[in-house]
C-alpha cells in the first residue's frame, strides 16, 4: 500500500527523490519521511500529511548533498497516523535505516523476547524489520550472512530498502510478495515500488524487477542480485530490460479532478481494449473451452468478475466461479483443469496475487487483466492482457473498471463463437454493437453529464442510499454503491432488487433514497417488469427512487422517479457499460458537491498490496 523509494548515485539526489514520492502517493498519503547520510550518520525527518499538501523544501536543507536517500509514503497498517509511525525508522543500535512496504506478520513474536533491548519508539512492524536486520548483521559479522538471517526471521510480504550506517555507500533491497524494481538511469541507481518514481531521473531506464525471496546490494554503481534458498541468499543473475520511462497521462490538462478526466476517457478505452487483447484471444478462448472457468478479482475488479459471470453465463453457457480474492482460497481447490481470469488494475493487488500464485503451482493457467505492463501479475500470467487504458491517477478506479468489463465481454463472446452458443449472425450484431459502445459513451458524457450534476448537487445532503439492480444490474449497483461511498463518504449499500424486500426494506423512507439500475423494457423485459415490482414496493413505503435506464420516461407513470437518466439502449450485456458511467459521474458530482477529497479520498490507497 505504501510507496518507497531508494537513491544512491554520484551527485546530490533530493530534489528528484522529493518529487518521485510525490508521484508515489497514491500508494498512501497519511504520512511521509526521508532519509539519508550527514556527517557519517543518519538524517531522517518525517511529517504527517500528503506529501504534495505539506512538504516544504526550505525544511529540508540539510539534505541538499545527500547522494543516497531513502523516502516513503504511508498508508498505516501497524500504529496510527504520526511523525513517530512514520517511515524511515533507525534499529535501536543506529546501524540501519530502512523503509518498508506491506506486513510483517509475527512482529509480535519477535518484539515479545527483546521490548527492552530493542527500546521501541513507535508502534510499527517497520521499526521490528530494523532490529531484526540489526541483529543479523551484528551476529554474523556479514551483510549477505546477516541479511539471510534477517529475511528467515521476517514472515509476512514486504518490500525494504535499507541503508547501512557503516557503509554510505551501500543501498539494500529485499522483497517477499510486495513490488520492488530496480533501475540503472546514468549515474542514479533506484530501488522503487512503481515505476512512476523513475521518471524524475530521466527518460530511459535499465529495468529489472525483483521476484519473491530476492535481494540487491547496491555497491556505488554496482549491482549484486541474491535469491533466498535454504536459508541464506544465493548470488544469481537478472536480466535488465531497456525501457522508456513517461507520466503520460499524469497532466490533469483542463480538468479540475483526474477522476472526471479519466471517466471522460472512456470511450477511447473501449477501443484499446479491443485491440490490447486480440494478441492472445485465441489461446485464452482455447483452453477456456476446456477449462473449468474461475475469475478473481477484489473491490471494484470482483464486481467486474461478477459481471463476467453473467456474460459467460450467457454468451457461452459456462458456469464462471466467481468469488472475492481475499476469499476464494477459503472456498476453492485449484486443480489443473481450472483456468483462472485475474482482475487488478495494478497487477499488485495482494489477495489476487496469493490466488494467481495458488492457482498456478496447481497447474491451472493464467489470464491477467491489468493496466500495469510487466506487473506482477503479467509476469505470473500465461496470457497477459495489458489494457492499454493510459495511466490512472485517481484512487478510484473508473476508466480502468470499464476496459476490464469489455474484455471479460470479448472473451465471453469469443468463447460463444467458440463453442457454438453464439452463431455467425448474432456474433456480427454483437461486434457491430460493440463497436458503437464508444458512442453510446460519449452521449451519456456529453448528452447526460448536466443532468447527473443536477441530481448529485440536489440530493448530495441525504445521508443514506441504497443502490439495486436485477441480473447484470446487481453486480452494476454493487460497483456503484462502492464508487459513491468511496469518493461521497455517504452510507452507500448496494444488493440485488429482489433481494431487497427480505428484511432491508424496513429501512426505506423519506431520508433514504434509492438509486435504481432498470434494465431495457425491449431487450430485458422480464428482468425489466420484476425490477418495476421492487420499484413499486420501494414507492408505497414513502421510498424516494433515482431512476438509471434505457426507456423512455414516458412509459412510467408520471412522477414515479425522483429523477431519471435516460441511457442509450445497445443490448442487455453492453448496457452495463453504459450504467456504470452514470454511476461514477453520480458519485463524482456528489463528491464535489460535499467538497470531498476527490483525487485521494480518506484511508484509501491505489495499491492495495497488503494483505
Amino acid at each position: 500500500m505504501c510507496g518507497i523509494i531508494g537513491v544512491i548515485s554520484k551527485k546530490p539526489v533530493l530534489h528528484p527523490i522529493v518529487k518521485s514520492l510525490m508521484r508515489l502517493e497514491y500508494r498512501g498519503y497519511d504520512s511521509f519521511g526521508f532519509a539519508g547520510f550527514l556527517q557519517d550518520d543518519f538524517l531522517v525527518k518525517k511529517a504527517v500529511g500528503a506529501i504534495t499538501q505539506v512538504f516544504n523544501i526550505d525544511d529540508y536543507k540539510a539534505f541538499e548533498e545527500c547522494n543516497i536517500m531513502i523516502a516513503h509514503t504511508r498508508w498505516a497498517t501497524h500504529g496510527g497516523v504520526s511523525e513517530v509511525n512514520a517511515h524511515p525508522h533507525i534499529s535501536f543500535d543506529s546501524s540501519n535505516c530502512i523503509a518498508h512496504n506491506g506486513v510483517v506478520t509475527n512482529f509480535q513474536d519477535l518484539l515479545r523476547g527483546a521490548k527492552e533491548v530493542w527500546n521501541i519508539v513507535s508502534q510499527t512492524d517497520t521499526e521490528i524489520a530494523a532490529n531484526i536486520l540489526a541483529e543479523g548483521i551484528s551476529k554474523k559479522r556479514d551483510i549477505i550472512h546477516g541479511l539471510s538471517w534477517a529475511f528467515s526471521k521476517l514472515e509476512g510480504e514486504f518490500a525494504i530498502v535499507a541503508m547501512l550506517k557503516s557503509n554510505s555507500n551501500i543501498l539494500i533491497g529485499l522483497r517477499r510478495k510486495s513490488p520492488l524494481i530496480v533501475a540503472k538511469m546514468g549515474e542514479d541507481i533506484i530501488l522503487a515500488s512503481d515505476e512512476l518514481a523513475f521518471v524524475e531521473f530521466g527518460k530511459q531506464a535499465e529495468i529489472t524487477y525483483l521476484d519473491d525471496n530476492e535481494a540487491v546490494i547496491c555497491k556505488g554503481h554496482e549491482l549484486k542480485f541474491y535469491r533466498f534458498e535454504d536459508d541464506s541468499f544465493i548470488e544469481i543473475k537478472k536480466d535488465f530490460v531497456s525501457k522508456k520511462i513517461s507520466a503520460e497521462g499524469s497532466d490533469l490538462g483542463e480538468y479540475s479532478h483526474y477522476m472526471i478526466k479519466e471517466i471522460t476517457e472512456e470511450p477511447q478505452v473501449i477501443k484499446n481494449i479491443a485491440a490490447s487483447i486480440e494478441e492472445n484471444m485465441h489461446g485464452i478462448t482455447e483452453d477456456l473451452h476446456q477449462s473449468q472457468i474461475n475469475i478473481a478479482g477484489s473491490g471494484s475488479a470482483f464486481y467486474v468478475s461478477q459481471i463476467g459471470q453473467y456474460f459467460f453465463g450467457q454468451l457461452s453457457a459456462r458456469y464462471a466461479f466467481t468469488h472475492p480474492s481475499d476469499e476464494m482460497l477459503n472456498l476453492k481447490q485449484f486443480k489443473r483443469n481450472d483456468h483462472l481470469i485475474a482482475v487488478s488494475q495494478s497487477g499488485e493487488t495482494f489477495d489476487t496475487l496469493e490466488v494467481v500464485r495458488t492457482a498456478k503451482l496447481a497447474g491451472a493457467y493464467i489470464t491477467s487483466i491489468n493496466n500495469v505492463r510487466d506487473s506482477t501479475s503479467q509476469r505470473l500470467a500465461n496470457f497477459p492482457i495489458f489494457q492499454n487504458s493510459g495511466k490512472e491517477v485517481c484512487v478510484l478506479s473508473t476508466k480502468s473498471i470499464l476496459s476490464q468489463v469489455c474484455c471479460l465481454f470479448l472473451l465471453a463472446l469469443e468463447l460463444g463463437y467458440r463453442n457454438g452458443e453464439v452463431k455467425t449472425d448474432a456474433y456480427d450484431v454483437l461486434t457491430s454493437e460493440y463497436k458503437r459502445l464508444p458512442d453510446a459513451l460519449e452521449f451519456v458524457l456529453r448528452g447526460q453529464n448536466e443532468l447527473i450534476k443536477r441530481i448529485a448537487y440536489q440530493n448530495c445532503n441525504i445521508e443514506h442510499w441504497f443502490f439495486i439492480g436485477r441480473g447484470i444490474y446487481y453486480p452494476v449497483a454493487m460497483e456503484s454503491a462502492l464508487k459513491f461511498k468511496e469518493v461521497s463518504y455517504l452510507h452507500a449499500e448496494g444488493m440485488p432488487a429482489g433481494f431487497f424486500k427480505h428484511g432491508t426494506i424496513s429501512l426505506i423512507d423519506d431520508n433514504f433514497y434509492t438509486v435504481a439500475f432498470i434494465p431495457s423494457r425491449f431487450n430485458e423485459r422480464r428482468l425489466y417488469e420484476a425490477t418495476l415490482d421492487n420499484l413499486y414496493e420501494i414507492k408505497a413505503r414513502g421510498g424516494n427512487i433515482i431512476g438509471i435506464g434505457h426507456t423512455p420516461i414516458t412509459c412510467f407513470e408520471n412522477g414515479f422517479f425522483l429523477d431519471y437518466v435516460e441511457v442509450p439502449d445497445l443490448n442487455k450485456y453492453l448496457n452495463s457499460c453504459l450504467q456504470l458511467c452514470v454511476g461514477q459521474l453520480l458519485a463524482y458530482h456528489c463528491a464535489v458537491a460535499l467538497d470531498r477529497n476527490i483525487d485521494r479520498p480518506r484511508a484509501l490507497a491505489k495499491s492495495v498490496t497488503v494483505r
